[in-house]
């Protein structure tokens, strides 16, 4: 039903009833009819509301949306923070994985992959407008998206005039962070713009211990190191965003904007060993101290054209973005009384530049379709120089100067069609031909080159119970694949400063093919009252040519890890989710909003051995845990993260473990005035610690590995002020 006909009904219906109402009523005396229509005016009061629109209950390709107001709710000053307490999500470290998976879950921005250059690290979440959770792929993105997608859509312009201004500082034992943003958008008839920016500091500390150790198959340690270390970096960031929009004749739309991010950093670290038994090498170096100093700076812009045409929308972009870095390190290992020491130090220039297109064309046919159709080409080209200079002191050093120039280009078509085939029943079907061509070549490397290309059909449909219950299901089948990166791809070999086990060379498989996934999601939903939701759901992918690194010895005895094809893997999750208003519960009681959502997954590697032959270190179990409270002038909560731990065979020789990690965090709001509020946050209460465990076993022994990395509790506090 049309929107705009909702009043004229309300009010047709209203006066209809009142009229039945007068004639029940009405005194036998006949009344003049300007006074009779003066009275009916003065009583009738229409009361209407529009049920609003929600994407997680109402498009049938499903996901989950967090505003603008729930990614600042904690006070967050990175969007890893933000996504930890995402339903269905799981962050380590810097890793954000769906399904427990990191390397298999799609991170875009603005529905498109960020470009060499473009750090989400220092991604304020002020200049977020909304994270999209995409369980099930959708042809309009790409479709290596096998546990996922997470779209992070910026910042775009604003209806009304927007002065603010926010303070943040963070504080913990290990890190300092300070943080200013700003934001001026206003609209001058057809005429709208939009600027944010941003200025920050960063200052981390990380202290951690640790412990090798060689054994050989009779049970004798033949090697035994202990470990201290102490990293120190800091970093000083600014960003830019300006948005103008146009409003054209007809309804169109044009819309340019930028992005700029500048980063200036530095640091250094220090490693001292203790050897009790045995060596680790020859000569066997128990002091590392090395420093570093870098600067990149990443220049965006696009423009962006939406137009009515022929019946239907235009919504085309054309963007293009190039970055520039430089890092030098130095770096000066020794032995016991500085005997010998070895001085490796590297001068890093890094250029990168993309051109990119996106178009999508939507349009009404028939009875309750609606069909799209778009297209997308992204071509990036970086080009790496380097000098090394290597020597023992007081010998004459090595200069090694490389080149490497390395071209990824990506085109993609795809079409889709969302059917509404009854008002409970839609339906949503797509395809997308997604191809990938890689070019890379570079000093004493012999050229590289790659071609792989997919065609991925995707089916969804939403049944809606009858007479709004509130209840409905979602079924996703899917075809979706993982491709290899540059980094894989190339021969290019990365050396590690001291070769180990634990620290092997990589390098890259010009050989390696897509992974492919079939998939399919059954997800129960209810959403049995105003902002309650209870949902639970269920998944399968089965990947076939599964991309895993080998670790092996070279023809000179060093450890080095390449990846390879190899096999089939198996994915399955079971979700649950609960949104629960404390009113439904305690109707005099106050405002209070509870949620909780569990994840449980599990994963085989058919060529590796088990148990716990997990694909990608997968997550087998996470929570989350939150209550809110909200008041005139005071919002309160608190959330609580829990991640479980378990040994992961990685191969046939080596297991790694992940630990068990509990996040609990809380916040406070206070209200000063409309344009004034303090907002008060405080991460890691239970000070949890970050520990490591690696095992390399085979014929000569078993090597095994500890660390620790102390963390703290952080306190940080926002100042937002509106004018």
């Amino acid at each position: 039903m049309n929107v705009r006909l909702i009043p004229i009904l309300l009010l047709a219906t209203g006066s209809a009833a009142l009229a039945q109402q007068q004639g029940k009523d009405a005194p036998v005396k006949a009344q003049p009819a300007e006074e009779t229509a003066a009275k009916a005016i003065q009583q009738v009061e229409i009361k209407a509301q529009v049920e609003e629109y929600d994407p997680r209950r109402d498009d049938t390709a499903s996901k989950t949306v967090l505003t603008n107001a729930e990614i600042m709710k904690y006070g967050d000053t990175n969007v890893f923070d933000v996504l930890k307490r995402a339903p269905g999500v799981t962050v380590v470290g810097n890793s954000i994985r769906m399904r427990g998976l990191g390397n298999y879950t799609q991170i875009l921005v603005n529905g498109e992959r960020p470009p060499p250059g473009f750090s989400l690290d220092n991604l304020p979440p002020e200049q977020i407008e909304k994270i999209e959770v995409i369980r099930a792929a959708s042809a309009e993105y790409s479709m290596q998206a096998i546990a996922g997608t997470i779209n992070i859509v910026l910042k775009k312009v604003v209806a009304k005039a927007q002065r603010d201004v926010r303070l943040s500082i963070n504080h913990g034992d290990n890190q300092r962070d300070g943080l200013f943003l700003g934001t001026l958008a206003d609209r001058t008839g057809n005429l709208s713009w939009f600027l944010n920016t941003v200025l920050g500091r960063n200052l981390r500390q990380t202290p951690g211990r640790g412990r090798d150790n060689f054994t050989t198959p009779q049970g004798t340690v033949v090697q035994l190191r202990d470990w201290r270390r102490l990293n120190r970096n800091d970093g000083t960031f600014a960003g830019l965003q300006p948005r103008l929009s146009w409003k054209l004749p007809g309804d169109d739309q044009l819309l340019l904007s930028g992005y700029a991010q500048f980063l200036r950093s530095g640091g250094d670290s220090v490693y001292h060993y203790d050897v009790p038994i045995g060596s680790f090498g020859s000569p066997d170096y128990v002091d590392y101290r090395s420093g570093n100093a870098g600067r990149s700076a990443f220049y965006g812009a696009e423009a962006n054209w939406i137009a009515k045409l022929k019946g239907g929308k235009l919504d085309a972009k054309i963007g293009v973005s190039r970055s520039h870095s430089t890092n030098d390190s130095r770096s000066l290992a020794s032995t016991v009384d500085r005997v010998v020491e070895l001085r490796r130090d590297a001068d890093t220039s890094s250029d990168a530049s993309t051109v990119s297109s996106t178009g999508k064309y939507t349009r009404s046919l028939f009875d309750g379709h609606a069909l799209a159709a778009g297209w997308e080409i992204n071509r990036q080209e970086s080009e790496d120089d380097i000098l090394r200079v290597e020597g023992i002191l007081g010998t004459a050093p090595r200069n090694i100067p490389e080149h490497f120039k390395p071209r990824v280009l990506r085109y993609a078509a795809y079409a889709q069609d969302e059917w509404n085939v009854t008002k409970n029943w839609s339906v949503y079907l797509g395809a997308r031909w997604e191809a990938i061509r890689t070019d890379s070549e570079g000093t004493g490397l012999d050229a590289t080159r790659s071609r792989n290309h997919v065609l991925s059909p995707v089916a969804q449909t939403l049944y809606k119970f009858p007479d709004k219950s509130g209840r409905q299901l979602r079924l996703a089948l899917t075809r979706t694949y993982k491709a290899p990166t540059m980094q894989q791809l190339t021969a290019r070999r990365y050396e590690a400063i001291e070769n180990t086990r634990f620290n092997p060379d990589s390098s890259g498989n010009p050989d390696l093919q897509p992974e492919l996934a079939n998939g399919i999601d059954l997800t129960y939903e209810h959403f049995f009252a105003p902002s309650a939701l209870f949902s639970v759901g269920t998944s399968q992918r089965r990947i076939r040519d599964y991309i895993r690194t080998r670790l092996t010895q070279d023809a000179r005895g060093l450890w080095l890890n390449q990846p390879l094809n190899d096999g089939n893997a198996t994915v399955r999750t079971l979700d649950f989710e609960l949104k629960l208003p404390l009113k439904l519960l305690l109707k005099d009681g106050p405002n209070v909003d509870l949620r909780a959502s569990v994840n449980r997954n599990w994963s085989q590697v058919e060529t590796v051995p088990g148990p716990q032959n997990r694909l990608d270190q997968q997550v087998p179990l996470s929570a989350n845990l939150g209550i809110d409270y909200r008041a005139d002038r005071h919002n309160v909560g608190t959330s609580f993260a829990y991640r479980q731990g378990t040994p992961v065979r990685t191969s046939a020789e080596q297991t790694i473990r992940l630990f068990q990690r509990r996040d609990l965090d809380a916040y406070w709001l206070y209200k000063y005035t409309p344009g004034v509020q303090l907002r008060v946050s405080a991460n890691n209460l239970l000070g949890e610690d970050n520990d490591g465990f690696s095992c390399y076993e085979d014929a000569n022994g078993v090597s095994r590995q500890t660390s620790r990395t102390p963390d703290s509790v952080r306190i940080g506090a926002n100042l937002e002020l509106k004018f």
